[in-house]
């Protein structure tokens, strides 16, 4: 899967991190469950045409109060008979119930199918998994595409979807994306629906936390102060303004589209998460930024905690 942001800065593959030197395996569900045979239908109306199988192969349920999420797994593969490509890919699709309010659920399970419809688009309507000559890796690409509920309750719906894959070249990637609900309305949370100090609150709160982490571990990037608005995103933004005010508009880009949102919201607070290399190197993976709720103070109006 091609991506930009400044040919988009690789993100990788392996290991994530929840701080400079604290290591933890990435957040993707683990599956247990046996395939079932020649499963005919997707769950999507636009599955991959050229899955030489699509099976589900389990569900699995989290449950909090009065919402409820299930997901079913599938996986596929190119044309065996096509020499041209060779992949395989696995991808999970959520289904949400909220109970009595069906306008909110329905909302939500539309914005949750388009971006399984998205990674299934993406894999057909590009060059992924292209066998060129003298190839030296001898493995088959491969993308994953998994989902993990952080928080589910009568507030909120925050949930992360992770992308694991690899596509030739010197190494894979690993990159997580956020979806932040309110229950009630079914609408996006945005960082101004939060409160109207909240973004430069978040941008100082994360500024402050780099800052103590880099004097302990020195982990990030010498210019990474520059980049601390890439942390902080709702999903709101134009990447390509943010892109030129950072690095210039002779080396940004253009096209990139607009921001994926880079937080999460827990039970007590919120996460905010530089990929790799956004702030840190590579070999650094992913790196979380835990702020208690109580710490934005009055820039925190909304009751979600």
């Amino acid at each position: 899967m091609k991506k930009k942001l400044l040919a988009t800065i690789l993100t990788g593959l392996l290991l994530a991190f929840t701080a400079c030197g604290s290591l933890e395996s990435p957040v993707i569900p683990e599956v247990t469950g046996t395939a079932i045979e020649n499963t005919q239908e997707s769950v999507l109306e636009n599955a991959e045409t050229e899955t030489a199988s699509q099976q589900e192969m389990q569900t699995e349920t989290a449950t909090t109060g009065k919402v409820e999420i299930t997901t079913e797994d599938f996986e596929g593969s190119s044309d065996p008979e096509n020499a041209e490509r060779k992949y395989t890919y696995t991808y999970q699709v959520p289904k949400i119930t909220i109970e009595g309010n069906e306008e909110a659920q329905d909302k939500i399970q539309k914005d949750l199918n388009a971006y399984v419809e998205t990674f299934l688009d993406s894999i057909n309507n590009s060059d992924f998994g292209t066998v060129y000559e003298g190839e030296m890796s001898g493995m088959t690409s491969y993308e994953e595409l998994s989902f993990q509920v952080i928080r589910a309750d009568d507030k909120v719906i925050s949930v992360v979807w992770g992308n694991e894959g690899y596509n030739q070249g010197a190494h894979g990637w690993y990159i997580q994306d956020y979806r932040n609900y309110y229950t009630q309305t079914g609408e996006k949370i945005t960082f101004d629906s939060l409160g109207n100090g909240f973004r430069d609150k978040a941008l100082e709160l994360v500024t402050k936390k780099a800052a103590e982490m880099q004097a302990t571990d020195d982990c990030f990037f010498p210019d990474y102060e520059k980049s601390i608005k890439l942390v902080v995103l709702d999903g709101t933004e134009n990447m390509d303004t943010i892109y030129q005010e950072i690095y210039g508009a002779d080396i940004a880009g253009t096209g990139n589209g607009p921001a994926s949102p880079t937080f999460s919201i827990t039970g007590d607070g919120f996460v905010f998460e530089s990929g790799q290399y956004v702030l840190q190197p590579y070999a650094a993976g992913i790196v979380d930024f835990e702020i208690p709720a109580e710490d934005f103070g009055d820039a925190l109006t909304v009751d979600i905690f």
